[in-house]
């Protein structure tokens, strides 16, 4: 008779999540992740082709839900100021998550941060008026510049080393903002 599946799919990511958040993506292996579950490597692979599917997955899981649940909240009228305070709040409610994603190394897909975060920013200006019709050196000029001041901002914030008001946060982005569109960019 065979045996009843116990460990499903959703099962399997739940626990990778849990264990990037407490060691990190570079460990996430399939011997750590079953000894991490108390199981075999068996059901990992009964769900995933293999460890690099698994990771897929589970990071295209977390940045849906970062998309969906974090960076789409209101907090400001200003689309980039907007995904900077939640960029900044997420990493101050969930630091060690936060840590996982920005911070560390995903081996060989560490890329796919990068054109997540790229895609969010580009997806929330496009129809915005101030920013839909700038060139795309501006663009990349002005991720970049709120990329800086808001992982500088949601860095120190999350470990406790300053306490800005939000008022003050959003001046800092507000002239980082307004730098960009001064600068003149140099073409290459």
């Amino acid at each position: 008779m065979a045996r009843n599946k116990t460990i499903f799919k959703e099962n399997i990511l739940r626990a990778a999540e849990q264990f990037i958040i407490e060691k990190s993506p570079s460990e996430l292996t399939a011997r750590g992740l079953s000894k991490y579950m108390n199981i075999s490597t068996q059901p990992l692979y009964a769900e995933f082709e293999n460890m690099a599917a698994l990771k897929r997955e589970l990071f295209s899981q977390i940045y849906y839900k970062l998309q969906n649940e974090v960076f789409n909240k209101k907090t400001h009228d200003d689309p980039i100021i907007n995904l900077c305070l939640n960029y900044i709040n997420f990493s101050c409610e969930n630091p060690k998550l936060f840590r996982t994603i920005y911070l560390e190394k995903h081996g060989d897909d560490n890329h796919s941060v990068n054109e997540f975060s790229y895609n969010i920013f580009r997806t929330i200006i496009q129809d915005d008026p101030t920013y839909s019709k700038l060139s795309e050196a501006k663009l990349n000029s002005l991720l970049t510049g709120t990329w800086v001041v808001s992982t500088g901002f949601a860095n120190l914030i999350a470990s406790d080393t300053i306490h800005p008001s939000q008022f003050e946060i959003i001046s800092f982005l507000k002239d980082a903002i307004n730098d960009v569109l001064k600068m003149e960019i140099a073409k290459s």
